[in-house]
């Protein structure tokens, strides 16, 4: 039997990252559900005004719409503030806060956990907050906040093995791994390779861009950096002549840079990474850490390069292996087919029929 009425729970709508693009199927998939979130920035994501998200107190303070992550506290109040009265299945897209809804009487709730608050559990990986004043002392009260809010989570979903590991560490509790959705739409005939290397995506430190960056220095390749955020300004500042800054590009120059590049670096640490998989699908290989979500579909010396340490020296060793490697393009685009949208509806349906 299918739910009579739904919603769609994002966290935040203020920027696009990989989990939008799980938003964005959630929303195909359920096409007359409700949308909520607790802030939104219609100059950054107009695509979702079409589904007027319904937003929390945090939409009418215009000085912390933008900078809603610099105020906790009033995040966590303000997810469980949405209203989801009337709604017999709600499912939530979180890697913070999102499961934190009020979960009214009668309804199911599924989270589609994207990790436990990295910056909360992994403080080694991503130490915004610990670095912060009070830092430590507001961790603790997140942890608990967070161990009392999964309580409200019916089912979890999430990306990866390596996920659905840590979500058994941290919170005791099983999951299902469906892996997110990849737009594999691409025009890719007769593009030709040139000589660079790409990094796309956020400029955060855990995404660990300096390591890129220091590595082409030093062997003298080109790297183009695409992207922007609040690391930017000190990554420019290491950076030689061989290193070009792109900013944040359209999804048309995106799709050119991944399918010319002859490799994406991703030094990150990561829960799953769509950045990688579009760079697979776009038929080029990726040079990745091998840790975290990056194991489960980079096949070392078939379409991409592992390296296991975390370091510079170790990213060297990896381009150089790179280079002496050989691909075949047509393998490369296949091993990405299985991360399609189409499926990620599909295996979301399924599930929501099972349970």
């Amino acid at each position: 039997m299918k739910p009579k009425k739904v919603a769609i729970v994002a966290e935040w709508l203020t920027w696009r990252g990989g989990g939008e693009s799980v938003v964005d199927a959630l929303l195909e998939a359920f096409p007359k559900a409700d949308f909520y979130t607790t802030v939104y920035n219609e100059k950054k994501l107009p695509e979702y005004k079409i589904r007027n998200p319904k937003t929390s107190f945090l939409q009418k303070i215009p000085l912390i719409r933008d900078k809603h992550q610099s105020v906790p506290p009033l995040l966590l109040s303000a997810i469980k503030s949405l209203n989801l009265e009337g709604h017999d299945l709600i499912i939530s897209s979180s890697s913070a806060i999102g499961k934190g809804i009020t979960k009214p009487k009668g309804s199911t709730h599924v989270c589609y956990c994207h990790a436990p608050m990295r910056y909360v559990w992994q403080p080694d990986i991503d130490n915004r907050l610990v670095s912060k004043p009070f830092g430590k002392l507001f961790l603790n009260y997140l942890k608990q906040w967070d161990l009392k809010a999964n309580k409200s989570v019916d089912y979890f979903l999430t990306n990866s093995r390596t996920i659905q590991k840590r979500i058994k560490k941290v919170y005791g509790r099983n999951s299902t791994v469906i892996y997110p959705p990849v737009d594999l739409s691409k025009n890719i005939k007769n593009i030709k390779k040139k000589n660079y290397f790409l990094t796309l995506g956020r400029l955060i430190p855990y995404k660990r861009n300096d390591l890129a960056i220091t590595a082409c220095n030093k062997t003298k390749q080109n790297l183009y950096v695409a992207g922007d955020g609040p690391e930017a300004e000190n990554l420019k500042k290491i950076a030689s002549n061989y290193i070009r800054f792109l900013g944040r590009v359209t999804s048309g120059e995106k799709q050119k840079i991944l399918s010319e590049a002859k490799a994406l670096l991703f030094p990150a640490e990561e829960d799953f990474g769509i950045v990688p998989v579009e760079a697979l699908s776009s038929g080029t290989p990726v040079i990745a850490f091998g840790s975290g979500g990056a194991t489960e579909y980079i096949q070392d010396g078939k379409n991409g390069i592992l390296f296991d340490k975390q370091n510079t020296e170790s990213l060297i060793g990896a381009m150089k292996k790179f280079e002496k490697a050989k691909f075949d393009k047509e393998y490369i685009i296949k091993s990405a087919n299985k991360f399609s949208k189409e499926r990620f509806i599909c295996e979301i349906n399924e599930f929501i029929e099972r349970i």
